[in-house]
């Protein structure tokens, strides 16, 4: 009887040891480390999950200016073109027209 009062004893002992204030205050510290890491190792996946989606927003943007300068370009091309058929109607005008004139010329001195 007195080895089962002693385990008792030890036993009570340990089950107070466990729960008391100290012991209690480190397995929440070390519940609060273990939290901590994992956090940690997830924020530095998600910050490079965010950097890429930084990456990926700052390329959209600059193709989407790249898209937009193209598109102006284009569009000053097209108005070049157009001044230019209308240039080149008007110089086949006039040459047609200074080609008859050159023929009147040519005629009348004959």
């Amino acid at each position: 009887m007195d080895d089962q009062s002693t385990i008792i004893t030890v036993v009570v002992t340990l089950v107070g040891a466990l729960s008391s204030a100290k012991a209690w205050d480190y397995w929440q510290s070390s519940a609060d480390r273990k939290a901590k890491a994992k956090r940690a190792g997830e924020a530095e996946t998600h910050l490079y999950r965010d950097d890429l989606r930084e990456e990926v927003k700052r390329l959209r943007d600059e193709l989407r200016e790249v898209y937009r300068k193209r598109e102006e370009e284009v569009r000053k091309l097209q108005d070049e073109i157009g001044q230019l058929r209308e240039d080149l109607a008007t110089m086949r005008t006039r040459v047609e027209f200074l080609e008859k004139e050159n023929q009147d010329l040519k005629t009348r001195e004959q």
